[in-house]
């Protein structure tokens, strides 16, 4: 794969008084291990900074723009968060209530003691699936004939060896079973996804989205990483993404060597890909 462009080009405007930002965004983009980057910004209610950066020599085809549509992966945690908050607000889901009080079948193979709260807090034992997901079962109308709940509903909890937290992240299982929980709360039966649109996305004209319209397809930017041979390189820089980390060689192999066994017990518990047909970035 690719690594990153040599150089950006920064597109857009910005408000009288934010011209520093837009200095600081074209310092940025010519430094950091980017490709293409959106920055976006309101202040007391207008939109001040409108900014996006791409690769100058991209093909027209694969032009970036401000309406690019970008994966913002573990961040849509947050909506899922904002979704049952709204139910919480209205009196009708308790944080501290079991999952079966709203749901019955989830509490089959042991799960009947699960609340919704150790839920969000990734203590729910279900941080991975052994089976795979098919994509058409991630549709609307097939969520809503429970083709992702009777998967959930099938699934034993399982912890970290070796004792101690409960807390495993819930990388992608998280937000399918707070969508099950929602939609079955949710007085008008919805989805998470169809609930943002209605009550959030939609009213805020936001490009804001769990499940993309077909219309839209074409507006999503590609996913691109970085060979592993420059990012075990850039890695050893200690301001690597800013993040100001004074490190050398061994410390880092020293944690890629803790990722041995994690892999060695993904294949012993049977661990499968989180979607049937996954095979690269590309995917996303």
């Amino acid at each position: 794969m690719n690594d990153i462009p040599k150089k950006l080009q920064v597109h857009g405007t910005v408000a009288t008084g934010f011209e520093s930002v837009k200095q600081l965004y074209e310092q940025q983009m010519q430094t950091m291990l980017e490709r293409d980057t959106q920055l976006c910004v309101y202040y007391r209610g207008e939109k001040v900074v409108d900014l996006w950066a791409t690769d100058a020599s991209a093909a027209p085809a694969k032009s970036f723009s401000a309406d690019s549509l970008i994966n913002v992966f573990s961040s849509g945690k947050s909506l899922e968060a904002i979704a049952i908050a709204s139910l919480v607000s209205k009196g009708l889901i308790s944080y501290d209530a079991r999952i079966t009080q709203y749901w019955p079948e989830f509490g089959a193979n042991g799960k009947d003691g699960l609340t919704v709260a150790q839920l969000m807090r990734h203590e729910a034992g279900l941080a991975n699936f052994d089976t795979s997901i098919d994509l058409e079962d991630l549709f609307t109308e097939n969520i809503k004939k429970n083709a992702i709940g009777q998967i959930i509903e099938k699934h034993a909890q399982t912890y970290k060896e070796g004792g101690g937290s409960k807390r495993e992240y819930h990388a992608l299982t998280r937000g399918w079973i707070v969508n099950e929980v929602f939609r079955r709360v949710d007085p008008a039966g919805r989805t998470i996804g169809e609930f943002l649109r209605e009550q959030v996305s939609g009213p805020l004209d936001a490009d804001v989205m769990v499940g993309v319209k077909a219309e839209d397809m074409q507006r999503i930017a590609p996913v691109h990483l970085l060979s592993p041979g420059r990012q075990l390189l850039e890695s050893l820089k200690p301001n690597f993404l800013g993040r100001g980390i004074v490190h050398n060689f061994f410390q880092i192999m020293g944690r890629l060597i803790m990722f041995i066994p994690l892999l060695i017990k993904a294949k012993r518990l049977n661990i499968q890909p989180p979607f049937v047909g996954i095979d690269g970035t590309d995917f996303f």
